[in-house]
Parts: structure tokens; C-alpha cells; sequence
């Protein structure tokens, strides 16, 4: 049984949850985010004992093999990602699609951006 935990700054949308089960073969999503990991504070120096928590959590919870889909503040994400790396836990990241729309309408412009989930990707290890 292979499981998906989450640490994103919004909802999985129903395109991910599709492939993450027909292309990743999860069968359980663990969402690990909370108000700590969406409002970490640009200001602060560090940020590493704010991600204790996450970390005792898939320690305690991910198998060799289970995937972590990790995005959000540079530091913290690079924090995890290569706390993943460690565990053997997979980490990966949503690709977007994004579509561009300008118009006029009564003498301005209005423009719209959309971003389309495009597939999950695997952060590479160089190292």
C-alpha cells in the first residue's frame, strides 16, 4: 500500500488525485499541511524547527517507496526534499500548465491567468 503525503498551500485538485492514483498507485493521502507550513514567515532566518513536526510525522508514518509531494516556501521545501532523500521516501512536485488570456473590454484590459495541472514530477537527487 503505497501513500501520498502532502505538504502544499491548497487542496489537491481533482487532475492530481487521478494521477496520483492511476500513475503513482497511491492508495492513501496523508495531508500533512497546516496553518504552520502556509504562513511560514519570510522575515525569520531560519526555518528548520518549524519543520520538526513534518519530519517526526513521516518518520513515524512513510515506508521506503511512499511519495511526498513537497512545495511552498524555498527553504522549507528544500529542507524536505532532502529529508525525503534521506528516508527513502520520493519526493515530488505538481507541473503547471499556465494559459494566458488579454482582452478588452470597455476600454481596459482584463487579463487572466490559469494554471493547469500538467503531471507530478520527481525532484532529482545529484548528489
Amino acid at each position: 500500500m503505497k501513500k501520498l503525503f502532502t505538504l502544499i498551500n491548497h487542496n489537491l485538485l481533482e487532475s492530481q488525485l487521478a494521477e496520483a492514483k492511476e500513475v503513482l498507485k497511491i492508495d492513501e493521502i496523508v495531508n500533512l499541511s497546516d496553518s504552520t507550513w502556509a504562513s511560514i514567515d519570510p522575515y525569520e532566518e531560519k526555518v528548520a524547527d518549524k519543520l520538526n513536526a513534518y519530519k517526526k510525522r513521516l518518520q513515524d508514518e512513510a515506508k521506503n517507496g511512499d511519495y511526498l509531494l513537497v512545495q511552498g516556501d524555498f527553504g522549507a521545501t528544500y529542507s524536505m526534499v532532502n529529508f525525503a532523500f534521506a528516508n527513502d521516501i520520493v519526493p515530488i512536485y505538481a507541473t503547471t500548465k499556465r494559459v494566458f488570456n488579454e482582452r478588452i473590454v470597455d476600454g481596459k484590459i482584463i487579463i487572466t491567468r490559469e494554471f493547469i495541472h500538467a503531471r507530478f514530477r520527481k525532484y532529482e537527487n545529484e548528489q
